[in-house]
Formats: C-alpha cells, structure tokens, sequence
C-alpha cells in the first residue's frame, strides 16, 4: 500500500486563492442588505461562521489536487475551531439560543448542526490511524471523503441560506448556490494551482479574523 502527496511551495496565487474564496462567501452577504445587523457579538459570531464556511469551500477545491495531508488536516482543525466557536458564542451570550437546538427548533438549525457533527466526522476519519481502518485502497478513501465532504457543505450551505436574515434576496440565494455548485462540481480547472501549505491554515485564521471584524463592522458603525 503506497499512497502519494506531494508538497507544494507557499506562492502569492495560493493566498490569493484563500482571499478570493473568503471574499466571495462575504460579499454575497453583503449585496443587498450591508447594514443590516444584529449587534456586534451576533454579527462577529456569524462572521466566523461564514469564515468557516469559505474555509470549508476551500479545502474542497483544494483537494483535487496531490496535496501535503498534514497541512490539509490542519487547516480543517482551523475550519472546525471557527465552527464551533461561531456555535457556542450564542450559547455563551444568549440563554435565548438554547432554543435552537431543541426539538422544536427550525430545520435549518438543525441543518447547521447536522452540517457540524458532519465536519467532526469527515476530520475524524481522515485521521491516518482510522482512514488505514476504513479503507485499504486511497483511491476508495478520497472517494468516500468527497462524498462527505459535500454532505457537509450541503447541510452548512441549507442552514445559511434558510436562515434567511443575511441572504434575504433571491439573488443573493442564487449567487450563493451558485457559489457552491462550483465549488462540488470537482472541476479540474478550478482547482489547478489551489494547494494548502503549513501556512495557509495560518493566514486562514488571520484573514478570517479580519473578514468577522469588517463583517461586523459594515454592519455596526455609522458613519
């Protein structure tokens, strides 16, 4: 059993690949209502979760390449840190928010869970000592890692766009299906020179924290 990954160089196209995902998720939010908020804490928290969102856009596009397995683990442990930290900031400031995770809570906020357990579990199993458990061809492994992969982007798109509060546009809605249909597609062409390098998971989490602040920002300061 032989399994290859190629490292390839930090280069300028690859941050540049980053930013235009990130930049794509948030002006798609940003197209028809840009002041409309929710408070700061609310705005800054869903901000990382869009964060994690594009993130999660990105690791996808990116594996269809040969790619360094750890430096792409490692930005998934980044996308699942913004993840959960967008989850639990409502916990921890609203009491409200525990009402959307009972039973009576909305589809879409279950989709926004079921889109995290998915997460978890697409990381989990793509650790060496389980994915070697699972699947003894690699071939077999990345096929069964895509398919998961799209289920979580799928649940995680549902719960953003039924949400309804930043994409309250039909257009915004159309953009951002849009968005992540060429995202799943897998196409080769799009995904040509997108790589993850040790510093991307870095630049990540920098970037994300500046897109969650201006995110909030737009929509929280008069000017």
């Amino acid at each position: 059993m032989h399994f290859k990954w190629k490292s390839q160089p930090d280069s300028i196209s690859h941050m540049k690949g980053l930013l235009l995902t990130l930049a794509s998720v948030f002006i798609v939010t940003l197209l028809a209502t840009p002041t409309l908020g929710a408070g700061w804490i609310w705005d800054i928290a869903n901000g990382i979760g869009f964060a994690a969102f594009a993130g999660l856009l990105y690791l996808s596009v990116s594996s269809g390449n040969r790619i360094d397995l750890p430096a792409h683990q490692f930005l998934g442990y980044v996308v699942l840190g913004l993840a959960t930290a967008h989850a639990f900031v409502f916990l921890l400031v609203d009491a409200a928010a525990i009402e959307y995770i009972k039973p009576g809570a909305p589809f879409y906020m279950w989709m926004g869970i079921a889109g995290f357990v998915l997460l978890n579990l697409l990381i989990f199993v793509g650790l060496p000592e389980y994915r070697l458990r699972l699947h003894r061809r690699y071939a077999n492994f990345k096929y069964w890692h895509r398919i998961l992969a799209v289920a979580t982007i799928v649940a995680a798109a549902y719960h953003i766009a039924s949400s309804g509060f930043y994409l309250n546009t039909s257009y915004q809605l159309v953009l951002f299906a849009c968005l992540v249909a060429v995202v799943v597609s897998g196409n080769r062409k799009i995904s040509s020179g997108v790589s993850v390098n040790r510093r991307t998971a870095r630049f990540f989490l920098v970037a994300s924290t500046i897109f969650a602040l201006l995110f909030a920002a737009i929509r929280n300061v008069s000017l």
